[in-house]
C-alpha cells in the first residue's frame, strides 16, 4: 500500500526523510458523501482521524480498487471538501479519504461511500417518465426511505412520493405535453436527510393530442362508404384510426388509417357492408401508434322501404344517438335524385305512388335518405342511407267515378299509370255508343262534357290502348260514374 501511495502522491508531498517517524496515521471515516441538485457538486463530510498529529486529509476518487486523489485539504480541523469538478450528475461517484500526519505519513484509505445517481427517461409512447437510481448505501447511516422529489421546471413542486430504501425506480405518468420536469432523490432516516442525489430533468414531447373528434357524415354510394369526421386543430397528431365494432367479439376492429388536414379527415371503405347498421368511431392516433382521443360512435344509415296498396312506407335509423340531425327523402324515378320531404325529424315516411306514377322512366324508384345536424358546417356531407329500392309493375289504375265542375278533386276522368305509355289512344262514349271525347296525350283527361256541355250524372263507357315499356300493348274497357 505504501508503495502504491507514494506514486499517487508524488507530485503532492514532499520526499520524507530517512529515518523520521514512518507509522501510518489512523484512517478519517467517511460520514456523508451527497450531491447539490442544483450545480451536481460532490460535498464529503468525514469524522477526523483519532491520531494526534494529523495535519492534513487527501480526497481520492475510487474505482475498482483504484484511489486517484483529486485534492488535498491541508488542514487538521477542516473535515469537508466539495468537489467543483465532481461527475456526479452523469454517474455516480465513490470516494475515499485518508488522513496525513506531520511526518507525511499517509493513513490508510477510509471507508468509500458514493453519491446517488438518478436518471430520467422519457417515454412519448407510453406518456410515462421511468425515474432510476443507483442504492444508496452507507453502514454508519442506514436510510428508513426515500424522497422523491418532482418539480416542473418553474420549480413548482408535483409531488414528494415516499419510496421503501431498496426501491431503486419510479413510474411518473399522466403528465402535460411540452413541459419541463425535473427530478432527485433524498435518502432520510427520519430525522433529516443523508445524501442527495443529482437533479435530472426532461421536457415532455410535444405532441399534442385534439381536444376532440367528431364524425360529421357516413355517406353510403358507389358501392361503399365514406366516414368523414373533424376534429380540433390545436393538435400535433395528424393520423387516424377508423374504427368498426364487431358485435361478434364485442371489440373495435381497425377499418382504416388516414391523415387528416386543416381540422378534416376522410376515410373511404369500397367493400363495406352497407346492407347492415355498423358502428363507427375515430381515434387519433400518436406518433406511436397508441390511440388517443376518441369520437363518440356513429351509424351508417340503412333505409328500408315497403309497398302498401298505392303508398310506399319508408323506414331508417338515426346515424348519432340522440343527435339532431333532420332528414330530406330523395326520390329517383329515371330522371336523377330529387328532394321531395326535408327537414324531417322522425323516421318515418309515406310516399304516395299514384300521384307520381306517371314520371317514372326506369324499372325501378330508388329512396335515399339524407341526415345533417342543422349545426354542422355548410361545407361539410350529410350522412346518407343505402338505397332503397322498389322495384316498378305495368299497373294501370281507373277511377270508377268522379265529380266534375266541382273543385279541382276528382274533377277529371283519367287513367293513372305506373310507368310512362309508349302508344296511347283513351275514348269516352255514352251508353249508346256515341263519342264524347277521345285524346292521344296521356296527360289528359275527361272533364265530363261534350262539346263543352256538361254531361249527367250516370255511367258512361270507356276504351284504353295503351303501349307498356316491355312493348306490350293493353286493351281495356269499363265504366265510370258522374256522381250527381
Amino acid at each position: 500500500m505504501k508503495h502504491i501511495l507514494f506514486v499517487l502522491f508524488a507530485l503532492l508531498l514532499p520526499v520524507a526523510v530517512t529515518g523520521q517517524d514512518e507509522t501510518q496515521p489512523l484512517s478519517p471515516r467517511l460520514d456523508i458523501v451527497t450531491v447539490d441538485p442544483a450545480t451536481g457538486f460532490a460535498l464529503l463530510r468525514w469524522l477526523p482521524s483519532p491520531s494526534p498529529d494529523v495535519g492534513s486529509y487527501v480526497v481520492y476518487i475510487y474505482s475498482e480498487a483504484t484511489a486517484l486523489a483529486i485534492d488535498t485539504v491541508r488542514s487538521p480541523h477542516i473535515t469537508e471538501y466539495t468537489h467543483t469538478a465532481s461527475v456526479a450528475r452523469y454517474q455516480s461517484v465513490t470516494y475515499v479519504v485518508a488522513a496525513i500526519d506531520s511526518s507525511l505519513n499517509v493513513s490508510p484509505l477510509s471507508n468509500p461511500l458514493s453519491t446517488v445517481w438518478l436518471s430520467a427517461v422519457n417515454d412519448e409512447c407510453t406518456g410515462r417518465i421511468t425515474v432510476t437510481w443507483t442504492l444508496y448505501e452507507n453502514e454508519f447511516h442506514p436510510a428508513t426511505g426515500h424522497v422523491l422529489h418532482i418539480t416542473d421546471g418553474t420549480g413548482t413542486i408535483i409531488g414528494e412520493p415516499f419510496l421503501s430504501p431498496t426501491e431503486t425506480g419510479y413510474i411518473f405518468s399522466g403528465y402535460e405535453p411540452d413541459t419541463e420536469y425535473c427530478f432527485h432523490l433524498t435518502a432520510t432516516d427520519g430525522g433529516g436527510p443523508l445524501s442527495t442525489s443529482n437533479r435530472a430533468c426532461v421536457t415532455t414531447g410535444s405532441e399534442v393530442a385534439p381536444g376532440w373528434v367528431t364524425i360529421d357524415a357516413i355517406v353510403v354510394e358507389n358501392g361503399g362508404l365514406t366516414v368523414t369526421a373533424v376534429y380540433d386543430q390545436a393538435t400535433d397528431m395528424v393520423n387516424f384510426r377508423l374504427k368498426r365494432y364487431n358485435p361478434s367479439t364485442s371489440a373495435w376492429d381497425e377499418a382504416g388509417l388516414e391523415t387528416g388536414s386543416s381540422g378534416r379527415v376522410t376515410f373511404t371503405l369500397h367493400a363495406a357492408d352497407t346492407s347492415a347498421i355498423n358502428l363507427y368511431r375515430v381515434a387519433a392516433v400518436n406518433i406511436c401508434g397508441f390511440e388517443s382521443t376518441l369520437s363518440e360512435p356513429a351509424r351508417n344509415m340503412v333505409a328500408e322501404a315497403s309497398v302498401t296498396g298505392t303508398h310506399i312506407d319508408l323506414r331508417w335509423n338515426r346515424p348519432v344517438a340522440g343527435g339532431n340531425e333532420l332528414f330530406s327523402v330523395w326520390r329517383d324515378t329515371g330522371a336523377g335524385p330529387e328532394e321531395i320531404a326535408g327537414s324531417l325529424s322522425d323516421t318515418l315516411w309515406s310516399d304516395d305512388y299514384s300521384r307520381f306514377a306517371m314520371e317514372v322512366t326506369a324499372s325501378a324508384i330508388i329512396y335515399h335518405i339524407t341526415a345533417k345536424d342543422p349545426s354542422a358546417s355548410t361545407d361539410l356531407p350529410a350522412h346518407r342511407s343505402a338505397a332503397a329500392v322498389i322495384r316498378t309493375t305495368e299497373n294501370i289504375y281507373m277511377p270508377n267515378a268522379f265529380t266534375p265542375g266541382r273543385g279541382i278533386e276528382n274533377a277529371i276522368f283519367k287513367p293513372e299509370f305506373s310507368f310512362l305509355p309508349g302508344r296511347y289512344d283513351f275514348r269516352i262514349y255514352t251508353r249508346n255508343g256515341a263519342l264524347l271525347f277521345s285524346t292521344t296525350d296521356h296527360g289528359e283527361g275527361w272533364d265530363g262534357r261534350d262539346s263543352g256541355t256538361p254531361m249527367p250524372p250516370g255511367v258512361y263507357l270507356w276504351s284504353l290502348r295503351i303501349t307498356m315499356p316491355s312493348g306490350r300493348t293493353e286493351v281495356m274497357s269499363g265504366t265510370v260514374t258522374i256522381l250527381p
